[in-house]
């Protein structure tokens, strides 16, 4: 019993869960390169990927590397090496490095733990009851989160009940759609006013949308597979344990005691 109690294989709250579960270590490593904390995420560290997160669109933004990107990627180029802020860069580049690393190695500890308290069977609680909210495992089609997190990123993960997350996207969506003026460069380029479009647009935050729009839905599509897992074995370890063992037990045991 103590070895099963010292590695937990989930963690059900009001506001949402974590668990342990096997993940290819480069599916975080990737979504590290793609936006820092992202990867942790991923991995249920939220609180160092919400701080990378916090680091990226900071430290990012002031050293204008998106803008920089979009020069560079239409030619630009002293524009972008005029644009680049050096001092905010080298802070950057060394916590990227480290983003991208520790997201590689937190993946390969914890498919290690997460095989570990598989086969000891860890407990899994299936619901949740507070003042504030409910939170239970059920199956659910991973379409669904998948099509509110193309809809609205964070939407997604508060379909799962992982509600510090969703918010948190959501959060990080507003500011950044806020700050592109995506929303009326589209609304010109509807009306046809292409120049008008161009010229609102702040590229430098509208870097941001594709990262945040495509881990939103990976992220929200993968958790809703390892939910629904969980959810089997629960439910398989709890007629295991209350029906198997009270009721058909006695009947298999009068069977062999009839033969």
């Amino acid at each position: 019993m103590h070895d099963v109690l010292r590695r937990p294989q989930v963690k059900i709250t009001s506001f949402g869960s974590n668990y342990l579960r096997v993940i290819n270590p480069y599916m975080p490593l990737w979504w590290g390169m793609a936006m820092p904390g992202a990867g942790h995420i991923m991995l249920g560290k939220r609180l160092k990927g919400f701080f990378l997160f916090l680091f990226e669109f900071v430290v990012n933004t002031e050293t204008k590397l998106n803008l920089a990107i979009v020069y560079s990627c239409t030619g630009h180029f002293d524009m972008a090496k005029q644009c680049l802020d050096i001092k905010w860069f080298f802070i950057y580049i060394g916590v990227y490095i480290f983003n991208i690393w520790d997201a590689y190695r937190l993946a390969t500890d914890i498919n290690q733990l997460s095989q570990l308290a598989a086969r000891l069977k860890a407990p899994i609680p299936g619901f949740q009851l507070s003042l504030f909210e409910i939170n239970y495992f059920q199956k659910l089609s991973v379409w669904i989160p998948v099509f509110w997190s193309i809809i609205t990123p964070g939407l997604g993960h508060l379909i799962i009940r992982n509600i510090t997350t969703g918010l948190y996207l959501s959060f990080w969506l507003l500011i950044t759609l806020y700050q592109s003026n995506l929303l009326s460069s589209l609304y010109y380029t509807c009306n046809g006013d292409y120049v008008k479009a161009i010229a609102v647009l702040n590229p430098q935050w509208a870097l941001y949308l594709p990262s945040l729009y495509c881990f939103a839905v990976c992220d929200s599509y993968y958790h809703t597979i390892t939910l629904n897992s969980l959810f089997k074995i629960e439910q398989a370890r709890y007629l295991e344990n209350n029906y198997w063992n009270q009721a058909n037990r006695r009947d298999f045991l009068k069977i062999l005691e009839k033969k």
